[in-house]
């Protein structure tokens, strides 16, 4: 008698679909869609390329470069669920949709985390609780420590294929440290838009006192006069608020997505919640397709051009050192 046949079905022990080996002995207990997996690789494969171009032209190579970790890694893992709708058995493509769809939105949100040190210097560092200089590394920084939970959970993960007791347990340390990351990056989202809400805020009740009252965005200092002290044009502020608008919706998607995946994680490996193919493409694929076009459209290359500038920071011994531009914005 063959041993394997004396275990229960896992990915040890299957290489396909057998009578000892059912689909819906899997961890999503069912085929995944090839039609909506094949949507999704199409859709991110051409924000890809549309972002490639869009970074090449901006400069802006830190927004790029998350952004588009992101995306291969959002396209890399749906293509994975191609290959497992044909055989759900092939444990590599497992792996690779399994840590690829909690590590893209990650990197999808420190995209937007690196535009708010530029977004504070354009409209005025004086409102904000924290030094410019320290976004990247409060914000982003921060993203970096979930991808590190999520990614140690991930790699637990791997080894946690088989039906013995011990490796049950292990899956459950799994299963914590991913819920830990997805909880970890939800708070840490919620903080950091927390901060820019206050900055708005402290902004506009600046500006209301300092105009008896009312606030006209149009005439504001920092709107009417960029961080370089050069005039601002005000289809370039109309851009930026579009911008702003841009991702501040694909933000609350990411987080939408972020709330969605803490009690599909929490309930355990092949919970009812996670074989719920259709709830996770809206909740979570669709919600990082939005998030992700939306940086792709409303692009800093057209819409926040001097996110990719060059800048240098001149000290002056009786204020904070400002940053002024070195160059303008190509059109």
């Amino acid at each position: 008698m063959d041993p394997n046949e004396l275990e229960p079905p896992s990915f040890d022990s299957c290489d396909g679909v057998s009578p000892r080996c059912p689909v819906e002995a899997t961890l999503y207990g069912d085929y995944f869609t090839v039609g909506a997996c094949a949507f999704f690789v199409a859709a991110f494969t051409l924000a890809l390329f549309l972002q490639i171009w869009l970074a090449w032209r901006s400069k802006a190579w830190s927004f790029a470069t998350y952004l588009g970790l992101g995306t291969i890694f959002e396209l890399a893992s749906y293509a994975a669920r191609i290959v497992l709708a044909n055989n759900p058995w092939i444990f590599g493509a497992f792996v690779v949709q399994m840590l690829f769809l909690l590590l893209g939105p990650t990197l999808a949100a420190a995209s937007i985390s690196v535009t708010f040190k530029h977004l504070v210097l354009h409209y005025g560092r004086e409102w904000s609780v924290l030094r410019p200089r320290l976004y990247p590394w409060v914000f982003v920084g921060t993203d970096f420590i979930s991808i590190l939970i999520q990614a140690v959970g991930g790699a637990v993960a791997a080894f946690a294929t088989s039906g013995s007791e011990e490796n049950m347990q292990l899956a459950d340390v799994s299963s914590a440290l991913l819920v830990t990351g997805v909880v970890f990056q939800v708070a840490n989202m919620v903080i950091c838009g927390g901060l820019m809400l206050i900055y708005l805020w402290r902004r506009r009740k600046g500006l209301a006192s300092r105009s008896g009252g009312s606030v006209r965005e149009e005439s504001s200092g920092s709107e009417a006069v960029s961080s370089g002290g050069k005039a601002a044009r005000p289809d370039g502020e109309k851009k930026l608020k579009i911008f702003i608008i841009a991702i501040t919706v694909a933000y609350i998607a990411i987080v939408i997505r972020c709330i969605y995946r803490v009690p599909e994680m929490a309930g355990g490996w092949g919970n009812d919640l996670q074989k719920d193919e259709v709830t996770f493409l809206v909740l979570d694929g669709a919600m990082i397709l939005v998030a992700v076009w939306l940086l792709t459209i409303f692009h800093p290359a057209f819409y926040f051009p001097s996110l990719g500038k060059k800048k240098v920071e001149v000290p002056d011994r009786n204020e904070e050192p400002r940053d002024y531009e070195m160059a303008e914005p190509r059109s």
